[in-house]
């Protein structure tokens, strides 16, 4: 779960040869372990390394169980998965290579025709042969959900019991446990709720408990996949999706849920900006997705909403801020997209409409070029579904969440984020113009105007009088000595704070909006964080002895 498979050897290693070095029992659960191992082998007190290592039969039965499940049905969960998927894929290939047989009479397609039909025809009656076999049989999916109960109670007992927030330091035991003991539970409880009645009669509060704790714990699950994994679980159990109005109570009536399940969905969304895999840019949509609708569903219940509103408070500037940020990122990098591909699309469909040149073309170049107007087609209507999921959580929070939308190290952002959309697009018009509303509402101190006029990319002039009052303070300012300009976007510094490694001094706002997306001094890449700036008290009062100076000289002029 947590711990490397070196740690794991050296783990099993001490355990057997009686020594703790290094690896003391964390809980009483551990201690109780130790004490199992010594009492269920054979012979007197000096047992050996070998009789340490039998175990009794039930233990024997319930590792047997969980690996036999393994290979077995969950390997059928996963061949089923990937034969929909190739099926899902080949369909897809035909239909385009079917549009481009009623442009051309190209025996070459009419061959990969034919031999896709075969392959489609081969797979579906592969997977009929898994939807016979295993998916139907209720009694073993229900056997294998009730053990897969019975292991996430035991995994908790490890870490003491159904309570939050867990321990500080992840018990051994739990973190040399095997990943796929959790991946299976999900895997099959994924699947268990696609299948008609699979869930009737099975208590579910077990797995939502096991689920809250964990999926934003990597002190205690390290591989965030495996956490995202238990994210499309929840989405299975939203009522609107299950089609049960049973799954309701795990999310509007149970304690543990309304406590921590929006908080951890946050924590989440901000902690998949990074799995450490090549493609995590990539799979953060798809995980983001996930957690956004069950957000989505969550605003609309009181309770999580106002639990909702309590967290953006208590963590304005940690994770509240965090999620803001990526959320505002990932909506722009969508938005950009959206727009070029769209552009590509409008260049393939003015090649394919001169038909005298596309009917010159050799029939592979075409087939090429059609097939790549159609992942275009897909890609964009993919990212233009994310752009308006993240638009739309934007703009029903800021209705009754506005404080951390106008920070100092947030409010140019999400002013330079609304003007852009507002020049480039209209499919998301009413949602930015209800957060424009919201956030000028909930600006008591006149920042949100402001930022808008300072934003020189999209800005056309929706708050004059608010650029027309920057402009002349600016002017009344006059020649800003350079020490009192941030050295990242050369303005006057307001909280001027000393990064600890580079020395150099910078605007605070302007280092922590850095920050958000990047733990690094940007002068010289060594690790930074917030609590690590030092205030430049004696360079503050200077900046602000010379604005009054220069105000006061202004007016005598006047």
């Amino acid at each position: 779960m947590h711990a490397s498979s070196e740690e794991v050897t050296a783990w099993i290693e001490k355990n057997n040869s009686g020594g703790d070095d290094g690896f003391k029992p964390h809980t009483e659960g551990d201690n109780r372990f130790l004490q199992s191992q010594e009492a269920s082998s054979s012979g007197s007190g000096h047992s050996t390394s070998a009789e340490m290592q039998k175990y009794p039969f039930i233990c024997e039965c319930f590792f047997m169980t969980a690996r036999a499940l393994n290979l077995g049905l969950l390997k059928a969960f996963s061949d089923y998965k990937h034969l929909a998927q190739d099926i899902a894929r080949f369909e897809d290939t035909l239909s385009t290579l079917k549009a481009m047989q009623g442009q051309t009479a190209n025996p070459q397609i009419n061959l990969e025709i034919a031999r896709l039909e075969k392959e489609i025809e081969l797979y579906s009656q592969e997977k009929l042969c898994f939807e016979a076999q295993v998916l139907r049989d209720g009694d073993l999916i229900q056997r294998a959900l009730s053990y897969y109960r019975l292991m996430v109670v035991w995994l908790v007992r490890m870490v003491g019991g159904f309570r939050m927030p867990l321990p500080a330091e992840c018990p051994w035991e739990f973190a040399c446990m095997p990943e796929h003991f959790v991946e299976d539970a999900m895997e099959l409880l994924i699947f268990a709720s696609r299948i008609p009645k699979a869930l009737d009669g099975l208590l579910l509060d077990d797995f939502m408990n096991f689920i809250i704790m964990f999926m934003a714990s990597p002190e205690y699950i390290r591989n965030p996949y495996l956490r995202a994994k238990m994210v499309e679980v929840l989405n299975c159990w939203m009522p609107r999706r299950s089609g049960s109005t049973a799954t309701a109570s795990l999310f509007e009536g149970h304690q543990l849920s309304l406590e921590y399940l929006v908080r951890n969905l946050l924590k989440l969304y901000v902690d998949i900006e990074f799995t450490g895999s090549h493609t995590q840019f990539y799979d953060k949509f798809n995980i983001r997705h996930n957690i956004a609708e069950l957000l989505e569903y969550l605003w609309q219940v009181p309770s999580h909403r106002n639990m909702w509103r309590q967290i953006a408070k208590e963590e304005e500037k940690g994770v509240y801020l965090n999620f803001l940020n990526f959320l505002i990122n990932d909506s722009i990098y969508l938005l950009d997209e959206s727009l070029n591909k769209i552009l590509e699309l409008k260049e393939l469909e003015a090649e394919m409409s001169n038909t005298a040149e596309w009917e010159r073309r050799p029939a592979q170049e075409r087939q090429e070029r059609t097939r790549l107007f159609h992942s275009q087609e897909n890609i964009i209507r993919i990212d233009m579904k994310l752009a308006n999921e993240d638009v739309s959580m934007l703009a029903f929070t800021s209705e009754q969440i506005t404080a951390p939308f106008l920070l100092p190290e947030m409010v140019e952002r999400v002013a330079s984020m609304l003007n852009y959309f507002l020049l480039c697009n209209l499919w998301l018009l009413k949602q930015i113009v209800q957060i424009y509303v919201h956030l000028s509402h909930g600006d008591s101190e006149n920042i949100f105007p402001t930022a808008i006029s300072r934003d020189g990319r999209s800005y056309q002039g929706s708050a004059k009088r608010a650029e027309t009052e920057a402009m002349d303070a600016e002017e009344t300012l006059g020649e800003i000595p350079d020490e009192f300009l941030d050295p990242i976007q050369y303005t006057l510094m307001k909280d001027p704070v000393i990064l600890p490694s580079s020395r150099i001094i910078v605007d605070r706002p302007v280092i922590q909006r850095h920050l958000l997306s990047d733990n690094t001094d940007p002068f010289n890449r060594s690790h930074l964080t917030a609590d690590m700036l030092i205030p430049a008290f004696e360079l503050k009062a200077r900046i602000e002895e010379f604005v009054m100076s220069q105000r006061l000289k202004k007016q005598g002029e006047g």
